[in-house]
This record gives structure tokens, C-alpha cells and sequence, in this order.
């Protein structure tokens, strides 16, 4: 059974309540004059559903309502959602009320506070309807993001206002505002089951595969620059050193290894040969020594700490792929202890396999052996980390002693005049020997047996046979199916309802979002038809038809359609006679008649599955239509008791 509409209910700000009930899977009517409170019963059930503005109107319901709350029927479980109301002048309130198994409304509203968020209503709701993961992708060349429908957009099809119902130029709820048209064309192959669950986990795995694809290739594309020759960095940086005299200028760099190669010498600790100052005391050569000494040992612990770097990376690399084949293997959980023989039977539905599979037997064992080697490399981590710990703590102590050994000798050659050319060349040597050691530790080497290839072509085969499983076109089939599907229900129901242009084939056009007569003359579309009794004829019958679609297939679409003021066209307001139609023409009389037992025959016959909620002023004398009033405001009767305080 489809969700449906029991109450909707308005509490008062002294505790009183007041329900408007309705019957399931029929045809529903509120009839009654005007300003008494009809449209407002969709405003509430859409501001109850989540819509960020309450658009009830200003007047006395906004002033003596303190809350609005509608109360859903899902396969018999009430579901009830009160949302508070934002005032007189108010754009909305985010106090949200939800339960689950409701029988009733509350007696009043104290009971309601707030206990989930919008994004969490949504949520909800879209999981009670039965809205699976979705997406739908745009063309490449669109700037929209990808869209997943939700209940946000699935309630678009079951409302229609005052002003939407009659209007030439939009067809669904909404369509007006921005953002809207785009979320309704996006959604709307979804909801009518031309995309299923399957499809988007296909696409899911279609995107996740390109993405590794696209960074492979980007990865390859380095690796052959730098086979084919050093990067413009290795270059520039080995000039340098060239120029510091820590590469002999004479040696050449043919490829990125050589470069490579060169640079690596260039870190290490470079002698200098002083100038003597005639000072015997002079520390110099052993100061020199000790920089060299501890550059070396820096180099050591760089060299150290780099191998354990590499060596926790490929642990970690070995970890995921064991963790991957665990998960794998782990499915033998799902067969029992002591079931190793018969393996040519599937240990599930016991139905003979064309090729047996492995024994129980030998998956636990594969599945013992990786649990083994997971436990050895989480054992070996923290070692690991207490080795790299130690490392930086020795690293930290010599640097400090590096740096007060530079201290030193900056202190006894600064006031020596001959030193000052074997200063600029220790300090420049120093700064290039530094760039050059953090652009080695950050420089990842390339081999030159990478196995980036065979991935790039494994992956471009998952690429193709997971383009052939998506097979766009045949989605499209689905969707044109579907549309005909509704258009051939559109066409009868126009062609019942005596609709000018209803004896043409009629169809959606999801690019536009209207209603297309295919005349003899051309397409012609909604906006290009005549009459308020077309257009709000053409509203009905398109949404009838989507209903019934959505009721066959049992899409996630709430179960329910509410339509304000249809009979507007024939029987406006300023014409109201206490809701009989005795005083209109033949033509109006009978149109309006054909409309409400269109209504009624339609939910009928989706019954239980379709419930239809109308708001109007006519009030016909036929019993099916006596039968099918669940409320009738008229003499001092409306939404809002007389009685209710107003503030």
C-alpha cells in the first residue's frame, strides 16, 4: 500500500485541536465557500513535508495556529510530522516534530518538540516512500551538479495549488520557482522506473573506475617525462649545485637517473679548504670537521628514516589488499561448521554448481593464513613507530648541533677579511645542499619496469564492459516506454474529460515540461491551447496519468493527490451559490461533472493504492459525491473554529 493522507490537524496556542480526516484509497472533497481555509490544507501538507517556506496564507489561520501537523498512513503504521507555525509575517519555523506508529493525532501540542532536522525529515521520508540510492548524471557539457532524487522531489507530483492547476505555461508543482524545472527532468526518469537500482550501481562503479583510470594516466604521463627526460626542477637545481661547486661541472646529465644520481651527491658533506689566518690556535679545520660529521649522520638518519617511511607505506599497501581478501573470504560465515563435503552443491540453495567451488575447508584456511599475516604487520607498526620516533628525536639533537657548529665557524671567520670568499661559498653551498636534500625527500624515484601500464589497460577493459552493461540507449527505451505509457492515459482521460485537441495523440514533453498535442498541423503544446478548461483539464489528465503509472510500477511517489479550486475554469468563486451549479450553462454544468467523475472513477479504480484530496466550492447532489465530502465549510463552519483565540 502506497503512503497516504489520515488527518491534518492545526492545534491552537490555548491546546485546543482541530482535525480535517480523510478516507483512504478514495476520492476525498472539502467543499465550502471561500476564505474559509481550503487551500491552506495543501500549504500544510507541503510545509509539513519539508518545504523551507510556509506558504499558508496571512490571515486568521497564521495568527490562532500554533502548530500544523498531518498525520500519514504507510501500510497501516501512522507517521505522524508537526511542524510549528512561523507566525503572522513568519517565512518559516525549523522546529519539526516526527514519530513513527501513531495512532492519532496528539490531544494537544505539548507533546511536540523538536527531534529531527530537514536533512534528517528528508531522509526519512525518502527511506518510508522506498526511494533507493540514486543519481542522475547530466551531460558533460551541462554546469548541474548530479542530482539524486529524493522526497523533495518525489512530492512535486502530488500537488497542485490554485494557481498551478489553471497555469498555461507550468505543469508541476513548483515549476516555477529556480532550480525546479532542472530537479523535475532529472528526477522524473527515476520515479517513473525507467532507471533502476541496478543502473545506478552500475554508474556508481562506471565513475569510481574512470576516476582511478584518469589518475593512472596522470601518474603514467609523469613517469615517461621523467624516463624520457629530467624535469625542469631536477635541471634547474643541478645548475645550481654546479655553480656552488658541489657538482663537478664536467659531468653530464643525459637522462633523469643521471640527474638524479648527480643531485644525491651534491647532499653529501662538502670539505673546505681554509685560508691560513696565521693563527695556530685557529679550530677552523676541526670545526669543519665536526659540520661534516654531523651532516653525515643527518644524512644517515634521513636515508633511515625514508626506508621505514617506504616500508610502513607498503605494509600499509599489503594491509588494505588483505583486509580486501578477508572481507572476501569472510563470507564463509554464512555456512555452517562441518559442512566441507558436497562441495558441487551451493552451500546456500543447495543447487548442483556447473563448476565446484572450493571447499569450505580451504576458504577458512585462506582466510586463517590472511588473518595470520594481518596480525604479524599490526604487530611490526608500533615498533615502526617507536624506531621513527627515536630517529626524529636524534635528528632534532643534531641538527642543534649542526646548527651551533655553523655557529662557530661563522664566529671565527667574521672578523677575517681573507675568509670572506670561503664564507659566501660555505653559506651558498649550504643553501643549495638544503634545497637540493628536501627536493630528493620529496621527489618520488620512478622504475623503469613501472606496472602502471597494465593497469591503465586492465582498468580501460573494466571501462568498456561496464559501458556495454549501462547501455544508455536502452535506458532511453525505458524512459520512451514510459512516457507512452502516459501519454496513451493522458489521451484518454483528455478525450474524457472533452478537452479541445484531447482527440490528437497527446504526450509529455520532459525537455519543456508540458502537455504536446501532435496535430495534423504540428506540435502544440500547453501554452499554445485556449481555454482555462484546457488548461486545467490537461493539469488533471497528466498527473492522472503519471499516478496511475506510478501506482502500477509501485514507484516511490506518496499514494496521493491533492487538487485546489479545479473547477475554477467553470465555477469561480464569484459565482459561488452555495455550491450548486444549477445556475451555470449546460457546457459548464456538464464539464464540471465530467471532471469530478473522472476523479472519482480514477480512485476507484486504484483502489486502495490512491487517494485524492480536492478542495473546491462546488458541491454536486449525486450520492457518489454526497459520499465522497469529508468536510463541508459553509455557514460560519471553516478550518479555524470561530471559537479560537486570535493573537
Amino acid at each position: 500500500m502506497s503512503l497516504q493522507i489520515r488527518s491534518i490537524s492545526i492545534y491552537s496556542s490555548a491546546g485546543e485541536r482541530r482535525d480535517v480526516r480523510f478516507k483512504l484509497g478514495a476520492l476525498n472533497i472539502i467543499t465550502g465557500a471561500s476564505m474559509t481555509g481550503k487551500s491552506a490544507l495543501l500549504d500544510i501538507v507541503d510545509y509539513c513535508w519539508g518545504r523551507t517556506e510556509c506558504t499558508v496564507a496571512e490571515g486568521t489561520i497564521r495568527k490562532a495556529v500554533s502548530w500544523f501537523a498531518v498525520l500519514f498512513d504507510h501500510d497501516g503504521e501512522g507517521i505522524l510530522i508537526a511542524r510549528k507555525n512561523p507566525g503572522p509575517a513568519g517565512r518559516s519555523s525549523d522546529e519539526v516534530y516526527f514519530a513513527r506508529g501513531v495512532d492519532d493525532p496528539p490531544v494537544d501540542d505539548t507533546g511536540f518538540q523538536k527531534n529531527v532536522t530537514a536533512d534528517g525529515l528528508r531522509s526519512q521520508l525518502s527511506a518510508i516512500l522506498g526511494i533507493s540510492e540514486n543519481v542522475h548524471i547530466p551531460e558533460e557539457t551541462s554546469t548541474r551538479e548530479p542530482l539524486e532524487a529524493s522526497s523533495r522531489h518525489a512530492i512535486l507530483f502530488s500537488l497542485q495549488n490554485q494557481d498551478e492547476i489553471a497555469n498555461r505555461r507550468f505543469l508541476f508543482h513548483r515549476q516555477g520557482e529556480q532550480f525546479f524545472p532542472a530537479a523535475i527532468r532529472d528526477s522524473i526518469p527515476y520515479f517513473l522506473g525507467a532507471v533502476d537500482e541496478e543502473h545506478f550501481l552500475t554508474i556508481k562503479r562506471y565513475q569510481d573506475t574512470r576516476a582511478r583510470l584518469r589518475k593512472l594516466e596522470r601518474d603514467y604521463a609523469e613517469v615517461r617525462a621523467l624516463t624520457q627526460q629530467a624535469s625542469r626542477s631536477t635541471l634547474s637545481l643541478l645548475d645550481e649545485a654546479r655553480r656552488s661547486g658541489l657538482v663537478d661541472a664536467s659531468l653530464p646529465a643525459d637522462n633523469a637517473e643521471t640527474a638524479l644520481a648527480l643531485l644525491r651527491t651534491a647532499t653529501q658533506p662538502q670539505a673546505m679548504n681554509f685560508a691560513d689566518v696565521g693563527d695556530p690556535q685557529s679550530d677552523l679545520t676541526a670545526l669543519d670537521d665536526r659540520r661534516r660529521g654531523y651532516l653525515g649522520e643527518l644524512q644517515e638518519i634521513r636515508e633511515e628514516l625514508a626506508d621505514i617511511e617506504r616500508l610502513a607505506k607498503e605494509a600499509s599497501q599489503f594491509e588494505t589488499e588483505a583486509k580486501e581478501q578477508e572481507a572476501r573470504l569472510a563470507s564463509i560465515g554464512l555456512v555452517a561448521h562441518g559442512s566441507d563435503d558436497g562441495h558441487e552443491f551451493c552451500p546456500i540453495c543447495e543447487s548442483r554448481l556447473e563448476v565446484p567451488v572450493p571447499t569450505v575447508t580451504e576458504m577458512r584456511a585462506s582466510l586463517s593464513g590472511i588473518q595470520r599475516q594481518l596480525h604479524s604487520v599490526r604487530r611490526d607498526a608500533p615498533r615502526l613507530q617507536e624506531r621513527t620516533a627515536s630517529l626524529e628525536a636524534r635528528r632534532a639533537a643534531v641538527s642543534e648541533l649542526l646548527r651551533t657548529a655553523q655557529r662557530d665557524i661563522a664566529q671565527r671567520i667574521q672578523d677575517n677579511e681573507r675568509l670572506r670568499i670561503e664564507q659566501n661559498q660555505f653559506v651558498e653551498q649550504a643553501r643549495v645542499a638544503g634545497r637540493v636534500a628536501y627536493y630528493l625527500e620529496n621527489t618520488r624515484a620512478i622504475e623503469q619496469t613501472s606496472p602502471l601500464p597494465a593497469q591503465i589497460q586492465q582498468l580501460k577493459a573494466e571501462l568498456e564492459e561496464l559501458q556495454r552493461a549501462i547501455d544508455a540507449n536502452s535506458a532511453e527505451d525505458r524512459l520512451a516506454t514510459a512516457l507512452n505509457l502516459v501519454g496513451r492515459d493522458l489521451t484518454a482521460y483528455a478525450g474524457a474529460l472533452g478537452l479541445e485537441h484531447g482527440d490528437n495523440p497527446l504526450r509529455l514533453d520532459l525537455k519543456n515540461l508540458t502537455v504536446i498535442a501532435d496535430t495534423d498541423d504540428g506540435p502544440l503544446s500547453l501554452a499554445q491551447m485556449g481555454s482555462g478548461e484546457n488548461w486545467v483539464g490537461y493539469h488533471v489528465a497528466a498527473h492522472l496519468g503519471l499516478h496511475k503509472l506510478f501506482r502500477r510500477r509501485d514507484r516511490p511517489v506518496p499514494g496521493f493527490l491533492m487538487l485546489d479550486q479545479p473547477s475554477q475554469a467553470h465555477y469561480p468563486p464569484d459565482r459561488d451559490n452555495q455550491g450548486r451549479i444549477d445556475d451555470l450553462t449546460d457546457e459548464d454544468q456538464q464539464a464540471v461533472r465530467k471532471l469530478y467523475n473522472l476523479l472519482n472513477e480514477f480512485a476507484k479504480t486504484l483502489q486502495p493504492d490512491m487517494q485524492v484530496i480536492v478542495s473546491d466550492h462546488v458541491e454536486l447532489l449525486d450520492d457518489w459525491f454526497r459520499d465522497a465530502i469529508a468536510e463541508r465549510w459553509r455557514d460560519g463552519i471553516a478550518l479555524v473554529p470561530a471559537s479560537w483565540p486570535v493573537s
